[in-house]
């Protein structure tokens, strides 16, 4: 009589992709059901003692098993593949990290609990929802998902999942969860550090193509709001636009600026004005201040060191990515949209005002 196992070998070499379930199962002498759960986990009433487990094991590794990712699929009506939304997409490999540590927290939590992850750094321009609700993804975390009122209207009538990362909720609830920090307070911060120094002109700058985020014009709101709670002036002439690759520094210094200090709305438009202020002969903070936002590791590496505001971007993705991993199984998410706080560090590129 030929061995179950051996039959099962050749027809799985013949096939040229691997054996069934069912022909490991007979080739270890158990039921579909017992192999199952030592190679896939699942049936939480079956009990395998740790020989008959070796055993199936064995025979998966000499017939050269391999799970049917496609039945798998179809069996729990889901692809675990999770969308990350990442429009605009700059380098990642120098310079600031905000980025990474944003991909390092959605990975490490997708990635622990076995699902993929497929970056999109573009959408549709109409109807952006529908061009990602096509079944080819569980769910999707939107990283600074625009106030547009007709996304949110197609999120009312979706069955895909989606987080927002990075973007403060619209006042009106539509469902849909937010996880983001304190903006406004964290520009508050800025504020009140500066104020303290005594500067009492300050610039707050954005960056070409920024200018109309969420995150962004949340932390305009906080620095108007708090330039007024000290009773500074604060108008349009307090605020500008800059370009990110080659800030106009010199040509603002040169212009005998009435502002002592600046205020980036994110920790790589500081670096490039330091950078582009040390080209130019200035010395930061001895001719004008400059603060961030963001802090990572990245501001210890500036010249000189950028004081920024810390949000905790590694925590608040992984807590995005947990939030869409429950709602993607049905479960529900004990805080659907969390405000994480923000800190100031203080480092060297800010100090009270020379002239």
């Amino acid at each position: 009589m030929i061995n179950p196992s051996i039959m099962a070998d050749r027809r799985a070499l013949l096939r040229g992709n691997g054996a069934t379930l069912r022909e490991v199962a007979d080739a270890a002498g158990v039921s579909v059901a017992s192999a199952s759960k030592v190679l896939h986990g699942r049936g939480s009433t079956i009990r395998v003692g740790a020989a008959r487990a070796e055993k199936i094991r064995a025979a998966a590794e000499q017939l050269h098993y391999n799970p049917n990712a496609i039945a798998r699929q179809l069996r729990s009506s889901r692809t675990y593949t999770i969308g990350l939304v990442w429009e605009h997409m700059r380098s990642i490999a120098d310079g600031p990290l905000y980025y990474v540590h944003l991909l390092d927290g959605v990975t490490q939590r997708l990635f622990a609990n076995h699902y993929r992850l497929t970056i999109l750094p573009e959408l549709p321009h109409l109807q952006p929802v529908r061009g990602i609700s096509d079944g080819r993804l569980d769910g999707v975390i939107w990283c600074k998902m625009p106030h547009d009122e007709a996304i949110l209207k197609e999120l009312e009538h979706t069955s895909l999942r989606v987080v927002a990362l990075n973007s403060p909720p619209p006042r009106e609830e539509h469902g849909v969860p937010f996880v983001h920090c304190d903006n406004e307070g964290g520009a508050e911060l800025v504020v009140d550090h500066l104020a303290g120094l005594g500067h009492k002109r300050i610039l707050f700058v954005l960056d070409h193509g920024w200018e109309e985020t969420p995150d962004a014009q949340a932390r305009l709101t906080g620095f108007r709001t708090a330039m007024k709670r000290h009773g500074l002036p604060c108008s349009e002439e307090d605020v500008a636009v800059w370009s990110i690759n080659e800030p106009p520094v010199a040509e603002w210094f040169r212009s005998n600026p009435v502002h002592t200090a600046v205020f980036a709305w994110h920790e790589g438009l500081a670096g490039h004005i330091l950078d582009a202020a040390q080209q130019a002969g200035l010395r930061v903070p001895k001719d004008f201040s400059v603060v961030g936002f963001d802090s990572t590791m990245y501001c210890d590496s500036t010249v000189p060191r950028l004081t920024a505001v810390r949000q905790p971007v590694r925590e608040m993705a992984e807590n995005a990515a947990q939030i869409l991993i429950d709602l993607v199984e049905g479960r529900v998410a004990s805080a659907p949209s969390p405000c994480f706080p923000c800190s100031l560090d203080v480092r060297d590129s800010t100090s009270p005002p020379a002239r």
